[in-house]
Order: C-alpha cells, then structure tokens, then sequence
C-alpha cells in the first residue's frame, strides 16, 4: 500500500486535524490582494515546506527527524502539509496589510521566523516532528531566509500582476 493509515491515533493526528479545520476559515479573511498571486502563494505554502521537510527528514544521509509517527509515507502526512498553507498566506496577508517599510520589515520578517519556530515547537511537542539530531534552533536560519524569499516572491508577484493590468488596460483604451 501506498499510504498507510496510523497505527495509533493520538495528539498528532488530532493537531493535524484541527488546524486544518481552522485554516478554512482563511476564506473568510477580507481579500487583500489578487486572487491569482493567493493562488501561487497557496502553492509555494504547500511545496517550500514539503521539500525542505522531506529533503532533511526523509532523505539519506540526513536523516534528521520523522515525520508524524511513522517510517512509513501516512496519509496524515499528506495532510500535514495543508497546515504549511495558513502560515505562507498569513505571512502575506499581513504583510500586505501592515506594509512595513525599511527596518520594519526587517523586524517583520524576524517575527515571523519566531513564530514559525514556536509552532515547529509546539509540533515536535505533540510528536509531528521527531528529531534525530536535528534541533530547534537549527530551523530559525531556515524561517529567516525562507519568509524573506517568500515576501520577495510576493512582490514579485505583485509587480508582474501590476504590469498586466496595466497592459490590458492601454489595451482597451
């Protein structure tokens, strides 16, 4: 079988859970910018966090830490990545809400870092993450660089979705 079903259901599974129960409530945030950059922000939410998580956990020699509380690929770690969406997205939308200029940013971006490794504790506390080496603080490098590309990604996003509105409106005048 491709994907096993856990052999125990227990507090990772239920985290698991409910954090997907709550991200749908994301929908009902006030839109704060185009529907197509959400779109590609969802998409790199889901794939950054995937392919850093199974390039360290699951591939030799690293080896650093399993994922959920199996060896084997479960269906809770297909899920486990729809819980990497809210924090892509709300890394953005408040982003794009606050605007921080200079060294705000700055100070944005270390926050965020924060967060993301109180909630990578908080996972390892309920067993999502196993370390086998890895540490804690290993991971806060990671979030510094990988929300700063995310909100680069962002305004690149922004930029081209400016160049094409304004394309198709000298097109219609």
């Amino acid at each position: 079988m491709f994907l096993y079903l856990p052999k125990h259901f227990d507090e990772n599974e239920w985290f698991i859970i409910i954090a997907l129960v709550l991200s749908i409530f994301l929908v009902r945030l006030p839109k704060r910018m185009p529907t197509e950059v959400s779109y590609l922000i969802v998409l790199l939410s889901l794939a950054i966090p995937n392919i850093i998580d199974h390039s360290i956990a699951a591939i030799s020699p690293f080896d650093a830490y399993q994922i959920t509380d199996s060896e084997k690929y479960e269906v809770f770690d297909i899920l486990l990545s729809g819980v990497y969406i809210p924090f892509g997205y709300l890394c953005v939308y408040f982003y794009e809400w606050f605007r921080p200029k200079k060294l705000k940013i700055a100070l944005y971006i270390l926050c965020w870092a924060l967060f993301a490794l109180c909630f990578e504790f908080v996972l390892v506390k309920l067993n999502v993450f196993t370390y086998r080496g890895w540490k804690l603080i290993y991971s806060f490098p990671t979030y510094l660089l990988v929300v700063s590309l995310f909100l680069i990604y962002y305004e690149f996003l922004l930029s081209q979705h400016k160049k094409k509105m304004e394309s198709e409106f000298n097109e219609n005048t």
